[in-house]
């Protein structure tokens, strides 16, 4: 979104939350110009991170991104070229790879490229972990501290030392979710069958049955499926900010509405409130969970945010 397009968006979202405030619900929180204009700018923020994605999907990727060794590792690019080359099972499992770990600020995408085996002599491919996740946990045990890479700011309480809730544990439990429904790829086509193809409801099914994933609570799982969305790698939408869970959304939902981040609104209601929200402004669930967290931040004026 560049130049132009970027400032017409502006100006219909605006145009429409104002409607929205006038017509349908008061929005409190964005009452004064200050706080309107910083929402609208997370939201176009939130709405280019979605379309970035998508946009570098078109693109030349070098195969340089799948290679642990190299500094060009990129699990999501990775797992965009694995997708394109038919290489499913190895594009969902890079995908977790990088939402376990997240993007940390300084260290970028190190820590995966690690965990991915960046000093070993081959991979640690989803076909290696899932063969023997046991083995994989005790590699990690063993290496781990020549790992330099961090977790990333929505992962910032992971560890990588072995315990009930250490990432070895997490995999095991990933790899057992996984193989209890075949591979990757089977878990999609059953869970789109009951869904009957509804992208919205696969993405609850698939929400709810994560559950045994350890570690994997509402930030992960709805990271980790929006992601998989975003690759190509599942036709599944969010259907709810899953706003019972959540720290950030929540607070920027009870600003948005109440004015005020502490309001008692129940999360059902805030769920609500915020599902009418979205059908008016039309720009996904994705975008008002990350818009809403970033905003409630900084409610009067605009900060981007990359954490």
């Amino acid at each position: 979104m560049k130049g132009p397009e970027k400032r017409q968006k502006a100006k219909d979202l605006e145009s429409r939350l104002i409607e929205f405030h006038k017509e349908q619900m008061p929005l409190l929180g964005i009452a004064s110009v200050e706080n309107i204009v910083a929402f609208v700018d997370q939201l176009i923020d939130s709405l280019q991170r979605v379309e970035y994605v998508h946009k570098v999907r078109q693109r030349h990727i070098s195969p340089l991104r799948t290679d642990p060794k190299s500094n060009l590792f990129d699990p999501v690019r990775a797992a965009m070229l694995m997708a394109s080359n038919g290489q499913h099972e190895e594009a969902f499992w890079l995908v977790f790879l990088a939402t376990h770990c997240g993007r940390n600020l300084r260290t970028e995408w190190l820590l995966a490229r690690e965990l991915y085996g960046a000093y070993e002599n081959i991979p640690w491919s989803w076909d290696r972990v899932a063969a023997n996740a046991e083995a994989y946990s005790d590699w990690l045990e063993d290496n781990r501290s020549i790992f330099a890479g961090k977790f990333g700011n929505h992962r910032k309480y992971e560890s990588l030392k072995r315990g009930a809730r250490g990432t070895g544990v997490v995999v095991r439990t990933y790899v057992e979710w996984i193989k209890a429904n075949g591979s990757h790829v089977n878990l999609i086509a059953k869970i789109q069958a009951q869904a009957h193809n509804n992208p919205r409801r696969a993405f609850a099914l698939l929400y709810d049955s994560m559950d045994s994933v350890m570690s994997f609570g509402r930030t992960g799982r709805f990271d980790y499926l929006t992601m998989l969305a975003k690759v190509g790698l599942a036709a599944i939408d969010a259907d709810s900010t899953y706003m019972k869970d959540a720290t950030g959304p929540k607070k920027g939902a009870r600003l948005l509405f109440d004015g005020q981040i502490d309001s008692r609104t129940s999360h059902r209601d805030l769920e609500a409130r915020v599902a009418e929200l979205e059908r008016h402004l039309g720009v996904g669930m994705q975008v008002m969970e990350d818009a809403m967290c970033n905003w409630q931040k900084s409610p009067r004026k605009y900060v981007p945010f990359r954490g």
